[in-house]
């Protein structure tokens, strides 16, 4: 302890005697290094929270809170207290324990409901535990897109009937919350209704509501939905094979011409008409037996003469019936949905430059026209390419024109004095930052210097006092004189260290002009 003490008298003793810029800088480096520190170590134990529960009630939130202080979890609360978060890392495992507790145990309940074994439960409490299971399935599942913030789902499923003309469809109703300002596409509208009707038996999209808390309608009728739907896949199929054909004839004249020579753009008229036909064809010459009846029939006559002889005739007959039924062959045909029913294609071919030295010496660029036969050439190399078919009446247009290459200059151009200036600017900002480096290297050098400096000033040398020692060698006779040398030895000498107010007046007697400079650095700083 008595070291200890004497260190710290030493300390301020030490800072007594600087200079007020120097204890300032003393100061700040000291309050830099604690804050630093600080710092280091709130980043270090730093805790991201990640969202437990959100949107409970306030009983869930209730048992939930209770079981986190039970088990020493740390948590925080939000949202008015209806959504919970804990540690990042502790989420999937707290979940799975309140899980295991059967928390929470209202809200949207799934499947998990029946895991409890209920003896002497009746056919209607598990219809409705069924129900309610599947209610909360849904909403769970709902709930996972990023636009909806809460949803309820009400199924309503009749009673089975003896007859099916008196059977009733299901029906169903969603109530979607909605984050913010956010909306549901059509196609996620129509996503979600085909969820639910695929989910429950019996239940049909055009039978499904949904709206929102604000209570808009968000379904239409089904047979609008459908049609709105096919309308938006014949356009995007329309848009796939326009674009498939144009980058196909596109990439051809880039081979051939150069890149930024020719433009392509084609237009394809598709039919999505679905026919299904089904026709007979007879063969007249080639018919058939269907079926063949024979009828045969047959009779005797006798007459008796006077002389007693007796004559007799057998008469017969036979009646054949034949059926004949014609050859035919049926077919039954499905025309192919969103055949090219005609195409359309418009392509412009720029021209050939040639370099001409001007009067001035600089070279300039004169355009030269494609030949009719070069553009013809190319224009069977589109037909080519695309399967251009005259029977469908398709149409192409092949012209040539001299593109407008200003514009393409001036972005050239543009382009370069953004490198240029991005270069030197990156430049100056290393040689900035290095500057700057150097600058506070040397500031806190000459700092540095002049508060080792000071300190120096602060701590005397020890006294040093001339002693005399007698040496005498043992080799020479006693008679001769005693040699004498003078030894310069450090002499410590304990004293007690004079006060701050001793010092600064002993030193202004001592170094008047010590004094005077550092009020004058003083009033300069």
């Amino acid at each position: 302890m008595d070291r200890i003490a004497e260190i710290f008298k030493n300390y301020m003793a030490y800072v007594g005697q600087m200079t007020s810029s120097q204890v300032m800088m003393l100061l700040g480096v000291v309050t830099g290094t604690i804050v630093g520190a600080v710092f280091l170590f709130g980043w270090v134990n730093e805790v991201t929270y990640a969202n437990l529960y959100s949107n409970l009630s306030e009983s869930e939130a209730g048992e939930v809170t209770s079981y986190l202080n039970e088990h020493k979890i740390r948590y925080e609360l939000s949202d008015g207290g209806r959504s919970i978060s804990v540690p990042t890392s502790d989420v999937y495992k707290t979940r799975i324990e309140l899980a295991s507790e059967g928390l929470p145990q209202s809200g949207s309940v799934g499947y998990s409901i029946f895991d409890k074994n209920n003896l002497g439960m009746t056919d209607f409490l598990q219809k409705i535990n069924f129900r309610r299971a599947l209610e909360g399935e849904l909403t769970r599942t709902i709930t996972q897109l990023s636009e909806v913030k809460a949803a309820r789902v009400h199924i309503v499923m009749p009673k089975e009937k003896l007859f099916s003309d008196d059977q009733r469809d299901a029906t169903a109703s969603i109530v979607l919350k909605l984050s913010g300002a956010g909306s549901l596409s059509k196609n996620q509208i129509r996503g979600i209704t085909h969820l639910v009707a695929s989910s429950v038996e019996g239940l049909k999209p055009s039978n499904i509501s949904i709206i929102d808390y604000n209570g808009n309608l968000l379904t239409s009728s089904h047979e609008n939905s459908l049609i709105a739907g096919l309308s938006s896949t014949q356009l995007e199929v329309q848009k796939q094979v326009e674009t498939y054909l144009q980058d196909k004839a596109q990439s051809m004249l880039d081979n051939v011409l150069g890149m930024g020579k020719a433009v392509v753009r084609v237009t394809a008229d598709l039919n999505f008409q679905q026919i299904e036909k089904t026709s007979e064809t007879f063969d007249a010459n080639s018919p058939s037996v269907r079926s063949e009846e024979r009828i045969k029939s047959s009779s005797v006559l006798s007459d008796k003469a006077e002389d007693t002889n007796e004559s007799s005739e057998d008469n017969s007959t036979e009646t054949t019936i034949t059926n004949y039924e014609l050859n035919k062959s049926v077919e039954h045909i499905i025309n192919a949905v969103g055949t090219i029913k005609r195409l359309s294609l418009a392509v412009m071919v720029d021209g050939v430059y040639e370099e001409v030295e001007g009067e001035d010496g600089a070279i300039e660029y004169n355009y030269q026209p494609r030949t009719q036969d070069e553009l013809d050439r190319l224009s069977g190399i589109v037909k080519n390419t695309i399967g251009f078919d005259s029977d469908r009446n398709d149409q192409i247009e092949i012209v040539n024109i001299a593109f407008n290459r200003q514009n393409l200059q001036d972005d050239r151009e543009f382009l370069d004095s953004m490198y240029i200036r991005d270069f030197y600017y990156d430049i100056a900002r290393k040689v900035g930052f290095f500057l700057m480096i150097a600058f506070g290297i040397l500031y806190f050098k000459k700092k540095a210097s002049k508060l080792f400096e000071a300190l120096s000033k602060i701590v005397p040398p020890a006294p040093i006092r001339k002693v005399v020692v007698a040496q005498q060698s043992a080799a020479v006779p006693a008679a001769q004189a005693i040699e004498t040398e003078e030894l310069e030895i450090p002499v410590v000498q304990e004293k007690r260290k004079p006060k701050l107010v001793d010092k600064m007046q002993e030193t202004a007697k001592e170094q008047p002009e010590e004094i005077a400079k550092v009020i004058k650095t003083m009033m300069i700083e």
